[in-house]
Order: structure tokens, then C-alpha cells, then sequence
């Protein structure tokens, strides 16, 4: 796919130095949205699909947020069995707008661990690409623990180096469950062998 910008390339040289900057900062901005849409990032979604994500997300995470006595709580409610089915529902449409729920600053890890949760549910190689964002050190350990999971639960070969690099990894909760899976992979293997 190539792309063409004759009217930026025309522009860009009568242009002043501050004009130029401008205009330079927007071209890399594009191309790296660019880029980032044509790895699979930036999915398509219609905006009936993004609204019921956004509804369902915005419910559960409600749920987990209450004040007493006018004390702030937060306490971690699983999203129920009809907001997952709904999400199932969905399916690959619901994928990218859960993704987006990954990449929020601020991070709110209560609400990329339901994103993560949710992409579980969806199963499928269009969840990779989002659960190993998931599983990025700047998230919560709970999130990452949990995007291991459902990265295992897609490909077991393309979980295979997330797990061994979680063994090392600084949170003793994603280590635990890099622990598991790996006796996972040693079970399968086992099995294989007694099989021959």
C-alpha cells in the first residue's frame, strides 16, 4: 500500500521553519496512526458495537465503585454471566473497542482487567494482538496475570515465550501463574510422549 502526499510535498517547501515543524509533527502523526491501523491495532468497529461495549464496560466497572458513609470503596465485582454473553454476542465486533479500553491514560486497572476478561471470553486469534498489549509492564499485575491466561487459552505456542519471560517477571502473582501454565506445557508434553 503506498501512499502518496503531493499536496504536503508542494506545501512543505514554501513553508516557514515554524510552519514546517507543524506540518512535520502532523505527517509523523498520521503515519504512525497509519501504521498502527495497518498492524491490526486500530480495527474497525461500527459504532452500534463501540456503544454496547461502552455501556456494558461503564455497568460493570459501576459495580465495583461505591461510598459508604461517605468513605470511597472500591471492591472488585466479576462481570456477570449476561454481560459476558452479551460481549460474546458480539463477537470480533466488540474486539477493537475493548482494545481501546487498553491504551486509556490514566491506567484504571479495574477497567483493563475487564477489558482483558472480556477478550477471554471472545476467544480467537483477533484477541492476541490486545491481550499482549494486556500483558505490558505498565499494567496492572492482576491485568497481566490474566491476559497470560488468555493468551495460553488462544495459542499455547504463541503464549510459550510470554510464560517463560513471566517467570522472571519483577510481580510474584504473574510469576505464580507463568508456574501453572508452564506445568501445563509439561502435562501436554507428557501426555504426548505416553501417547507414542
Amino acid at each position: 500500500m503506498t501512499f502518496r502526499w503531493p499536496v504536503a510535498a508542494i506545501t512543505f517547501a514554501t513553508l516557514g521553519n515554524q510552519a514546517q515543524r507543524s506540518l512535520r509533527r502532523a505527517l509523523v502523526l498520521s503515519c504512525i496512526v497509519i501504521g498502527y491501523v495497518s498492524l491490526g491495532f486500530g480495527q474497525a468497529s461500527d459504532p452500534k458495537s463501540s456503544a454496547i461495549i461502552e455501556q456494558i464496560m461503564t455497568t460493570a466497572l459501576s459495580r465495583c465503585y461505591s461510598t459508604v458513609n461517605g468513605v470511597k470503596r472500591i471492591t472488585f465485582v466479576p462481570a456477570t454471566n449476561q454481560e459476558f454473553a452479551e460481549v460474546k454476542a458480539l463477537g470480533q465486533e466488540a474486539v477493537a473497542p475493548l482494545a481501546k479500553y487498553l491504551d486509556l491514560q490514566p491506567k484504571n486497572d479495574l477497567t483493563q482487567l475487564f477489558a482483558v476478561k472480556f477478550l477471554m471470553a471472545i476467544g480467537g486469534s483477533s484477541t492476541l494482538g490486545p491481550l499482549k498489549r494486556a500483558f505490558a509492564q505498565d499494567q496492572w499485575e492482576v491485568t497481566r496475570a490474566a491476559a497470560l491466561d488468555g493468551i495460553f487459552s488462544v495459542s499455547r505456542d504463541e503464549a510459550r515465550p510470554y510464560v517463560t519471560a513471566a517467570l522472571a517477571d519483577k510481580s510474584p502473582l504473574v510469576q505464580r501463574r507463568a508456574k501453572e501454565l508452564l506445568a501445563l506445557y509439561q502435562e501436554q508434553n507428557t501426555e504426548e510422549k505416553s501417547k507414542r
